[in-house]
Protein backbone atom coordinates (compact mmCIF):
# COMPACT_ATOMS: atom_id res chain seq x y z
CA UNK A 1 0.00 0.00 0.00
CA UNK A 2 2.78 2.47 0.82
CA UNK A 3 4.47 1.80 -2.53
CA UNK A 4 1.23 2.67 -4.33
CA UNK A 5 0.92 5.89 -2.30
CA UNK A 6 4.53 6.81 -3.11
CA UNK A 7 3.95 6.19 -6.82
CA UNK A 8 0.82 8.36 -6.83
CA UNK A 9 2.64 11.13 -4.94
CA UNK A 10 5.51 11.09 -7.44
CA UNK A 11 3.15 11.19 -10.43
CA UNK A 12 1.18 14.08 -8.94
CA UNK A 13 4.38 16.01 -8.30
CA UNK A 14 5.55 15.46 -11.88
CA UNK A 15 2.22 16.66 -13.24
CA UNK A 16 2.55 20.03 -11.50
CA UNK A 17 6.18 20.75 -12.39
CA UNK A 18 6.54 23.62 -14.84
CA UNK A 19 9.60 23.65 -17.05
CA UNK A 20 11.04 26.95 -18.08
CA UNK A 21 13.31 27.45 -21.02
CA UNK A 22 16.87 28.57 -20.43
CA UNK A 23 18.28 30.22 -23.54
CA UNK A 24 21.91 30.39 -24.54
CA UNK A 25 23.61 33.78 -24.95
CA UNK A 26 23.49 33.63 -28.74
CA UNK A 27 19.72 33.12 -28.77
CA UNK A 28 19.28 36.30 -26.75
CA UNK A 29 21.80 38.14 -28.91
CA UNK A 30 20.03 37.03 -32.07
CA UNK A 31 16.67 38.43 -30.94
CA UNK A 32 18.14 41.76 -29.86
CA UNK A 33 20.18 42.06 -33.06
CA UNK A 34 17.15 41.28 -35.20
CA UNK A 35 15.29 44.02 -33.35
CA UNK A 36 17.85 46.49 -34.66
CA UNK A 37 20.37 46.78 -31.83
CA UNK A 38 24.04 47.27 -32.62
CA UNK A 39 26.42 44.51 -31.51
CA UNK A 40 27.96 46.63 -28.77
CA UNK A 41 24.49 47.10 -27.21
CA UNK A 42 23.46 43.51 -27.93
CA UNK A 43 26.34 42.31 -25.75
CA UNK A 44 25.05 44.48 -22.90
CA UNK A 45 21.56 42.93 -23.21
CA UNK A 46 23.12 39.46 -23.11
CA UNK A 47 25.07 40.40 -19.99
CA UNK A 48 21.87 41.70 -18.39
CA UNK A 49 19.99 38.49 -19.22
CA UNK A 50 22.81 36.42 -17.75
CA UNK A 51 22.92 38.24 -14.43
CA UNK A 52 19.23 39.14 -14.11
CA UNK A 53 17.72 35.72 -14.83
CA UNK A 54 20.45 33.26 -15.78
CA UNK A 55 18.85 33.30 -19.27
CA UNK A 56 15.66 31.80 -17.79
CA UNK A 57 12.68 32.95 -19.86
CA UNK A 58 10.23 32.38 -17.00
CA UNK A 59 12.23 33.93 -14.16
CA UNK A 60 10.13 35.66 -11.52
CA UNK A 61 11.75 37.62 -8.71
CA UNK A 62 10.65 37.29 -5.11
CA UNK A 63 8.28 40.08 -4.09
CA UNK A 64 10.29 43.16 -3.15
CA UNK A 65 9.78 45.38 -0.10
CA UNK A 66 7.72 47.78 -2.23
CA UNK A 67 5.43 44.90 -3.28
CA UNK A 68 6.70 44.73 -6.87
CA UNK A 69 8.04 41.78 -8.86
CA UNK A 70 10.38 41.43 -11.83
CA UNK A 71 9.41 39.23 -14.78
CA UNK A 72 11.15 37.20 -17.45
CA UNK A 73 14.58 36.94 -18.95
CA UNK A 74 15.29 40.68 -18.56
CA UNK A 75 13.59 40.90 -15.12
CA UNK A 76 11.25 43.72 -16.10
CA UNK A 77 9.63 45.34 -13.08
CA UNK A 78 5.86 45.12 -12.93
CA UNK A 79 5.54 48.90 -12.99
CA UNK A 80 6.30 48.58 -16.73
CA UNK A 81 3.73 45.87 -17.44
CA UNK A 82 1.01 46.63 -14.91
CA UNK A 83 -2.28 47.48 -16.55
CA UNK A 84 -3.08 51.17 -16.30
CA UNK A 85 0.52 52.18 -15.62
CA UNK A 86 1.72 55.29 -17.43
CA UNK A 87 5.12 53.58 -17.76
CA UNK A 88 3.61 50.50 -19.37
CA UNK A 89 5.12 48.61 -22.29
CA UNK A 90 1.61 47.78 -23.40
CA UNK A 91 1.88 44.07 -22.59
CA UNK A 92 0.66 42.15 -19.55
CA UNK A 93 3.36 40.92 -17.19
CA UNK A 94 2.44 37.32 -18.06
CA UNK A 95 3.62 37.94 -21.63
CA UNK A 96 7.12 38.59 -20.25
CA UNK A 97 7.55 35.03 -18.97
CA UNK A 98 7.08 33.22 -22.28
CA UNK A 99 9.72 31.06 -23.95
CA UNK A 100 9.49 33.34 -27.00
CA UNK A 101 11.28 36.45 -25.75
CA UNK A 102 10.30 38.87 -28.53
CA UNK A 103 7.68 40.63 -26.36
CA UNK A 104 10.12 40.84 -23.43
CA UNK A 105 12.82 42.22 -25.71
CA UNK A 106 10.52 44.83 -27.21
CA UNK A 107 9.32 45.87 -23.76
CA UNK A 108 12.92 46.06 -22.49
CA UNK A 109 13.88 48.24 -25.46
CA UNK A 110 11.01 50.62 -24.71
CA UNK A 111 12.18 50.90 -21.09
CA UNK A 112 15.78 51.39 -22.26
CA UNK A 113 14.68 54.20 -24.54
CA UNK A 114 12.39 55.82 -21.96
CA UNK A 115 14.87 55.58 -19.06
CA UNK A 116 17.91 56.58 -21.11
CA UNK A 117 19.77 53.30 -20.87
CA UNK A 118 20.02 50.46 -18.39
CA UNK A 119 19.17 52.53 -15.29
CA UNK A 120 16.04 50.45 -14.62
CA UNK A 121 18.05 47.26 -14.12
CA UNK A 122 20.09 46.82 -10.92
CA UNK A 123 21.50 43.56 -12.34
CA UNK A 124 23.09 45.54 -15.17
CA UNK A 125 24.40 48.30 -12.94
CA UNK A 126 25.89 45.79 -10.48
CA UNK A 127 27.37 43.32 -12.97
CA UNK A 128 27.69 44.68 -16.50
CA UNK A 129 28.27 48.42 -16.38
CA UNK A 130 32.00 48.35 -15.65
CA UNK A 131 33.05 45.37 -17.81
CA UNK A 132 33.71 44.65 -21.47
CA UNK A 133 30.52 42.79 -22.38
CA UNK A 134 31.67 41.84 -25.89
CA UNK A 135 32.89 38.50 -24.48
CA UNK A 136 29.26 37.41 -24.08
CA UNK A 137 28.62 37.37 -27.85
CA UNK A 138 32.08 36.56 -29.24
CA UNK A 139 30.91 33.09 -30.41
CA UNK A 140 27.61 34.31 -31.85
CA UNK A 141 26.98 34.64 -35.56
CA UNK A 142 24.59 37.56 -35.77
CA UNK A 143 22.77 38.08 -39.03
CA UNK A 144 19.77 40.36 -39.25
CA UNK A 145 17.29 40.40 -42.12
CA UNK A 146 17.48 43.66 -44.06
CA UNK A 147 14.16 44.97 -42.68
CA UNK A 148 15.67 44.84 -39.18
CA UNK A 149 18.83 46.75 -40.04
CA UNK A 150 17.25 49.97 -38.86
CA UNK A 151 17.12 51.54 -35.44
CA UNK A 152 14.53 49.98 -33.13
CA UNK A 153 11.05 51.31 -33.86
CA UNK A 154 8.62 51.43 -30.92
CA UNK A 155 5.77 50.70 -33.31
CA UNK A 156 7.45 47.64 -34.80
CA UNK A 157 4.61 45.41 -35.95
CA UNK A 158 6.29 42.88 -38.24
CA UNK A 159 6.69 40.27 -35.51
CA UNK A 160 5.40 37.49 -37.76
CA UNK A 161 7.99 38.32 -40.41
CA UNK A 162 10.63 38.25 -37.67
CA UNK A 163 9.55 34.77 -36.63
CA UNK A 164 9.82 33.52 -40.24
CA UNK A 165 13.33 34.90 -40.58
CA UNK A 166 14.51 33.93 -37.09
CA UNK A 167 15.28 30.38 -38.13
Amino acid sequence: MSLRFLLIAVLCTQATVSYSKVLNPCEVADVMYKLGQKKVIVSKWVCLAKFASGFNTQALSPTKKDGSNDFGIFQINDKYCRLGSTNSCGVPCTDLVQDDIVQSAKCALKIYQKEGGFKAWPAFNNNCQAIDTSRFIIKCSLKAPSFFRRRFDLNLSDEEEYRKNAL
